[in-house]
C-alpha cells in the first residue's frame, strides 16, 4: 500500500511539475521596449525642433528686413497672434503691421519642442526685442514666445504665435 501512495504521489507530482512547464512555455516572453523606434522618434523630433527653431529665427530676420512675402507663404492662411501688449493679429493684419514696426535687435533663447500629433507642434522659447513702433521705441524682455506649426502638403505653417511676459523673480 506504502508503494501504491508513493507511486501515486511520484506521478502527480510528475504530471504537476509537466502541466506547470506546459503553461510557462505558453506565456508570451515579456516583451523588452523597442528602443530603436524610441531612438528614431527621438532623432526625428531632434531634427524638426532644428529646423523649426531655423525657421523661427528665419521669422524674426523677416521681420527685421520687413519681408512681407516671407509671411505670406510662413504663415498659414487662418494664422493667429496674440502679442504681449494684449493685441491680436491675423495673416493680413501681421503683415501689414510691418511698415509700423521696425526690428532692431533681438536675442532668442533656448527652443524647445512639444509634439502635439503627428503633423502639429509647438516650440517655445525666450525672446527679448527692441525696435522701433509707430514712432515709439520699445524694449520687449523676458518674453516667453510659443508658436504652434502645422505639418501641411510637407511643409511646417506657422498656424498660432503669442508672446506673454514672463513673471519678474
Amino acid at each position: 500500500m506504502m508503494n501504491y501512495r508513493c507511486i501515486i504521489i511520484s506521478c502527480l507530482t510528475l504530471l504537476t511539475m509537466g502541466y506547470s512547464e506546459l503553461i510557462m512555455a505558453e506565456q508570451p516572453t515579456p516583451s523588452l521596449p523597442d528602443l530603436t523606434n524610441n531612438s528614431i522618434e527621438a532623432t526625428k523630433d531632434t531634427e524638426l525642433l532644428n529646423t523649426l527653431a531655423k525657421l523661427e529665427k528665419d521669422s524674426w530676420e523677416a521681420i527685421k528686413k520687413r519681408d512681407t512675402e516671407f509671411f505670406r507663404t510662413y504663415m498659414a492662411p487662418e494664422f493667429k497672434a496674440i502679442l504681449v501688449d494684449g493685441s491680436t493679429a491675423n495673416q493680413a493684419d501681421f503683415v501689414r503691421n510691418l511698415d509700423d514696426f521696425q526690428l532692431t535687435h533681438y536675442t532668442m533663447g533656448k527652443v524647445t519642442l512639444l509634439r502635439i500629433s503627428h503633423d502639429v507642434v509647438m516650440i517655445l522659447y525666450k525672446i527679448n526685442y527692441e525696435g522701433i513702433q509707430q514712432g515709439k521705441k520699445i524694449n520687449e524682455s523676458n518674453i516667453e514666445s510659443t508658436s504652434i506649426y502645422v505639418q501641411r502638403k510637407e511643409k511646417w505653417l506657422e498656424i498660432f504665435y503669442q508672446e506673454t511676459q514672463a513673471p519678474k523673480l
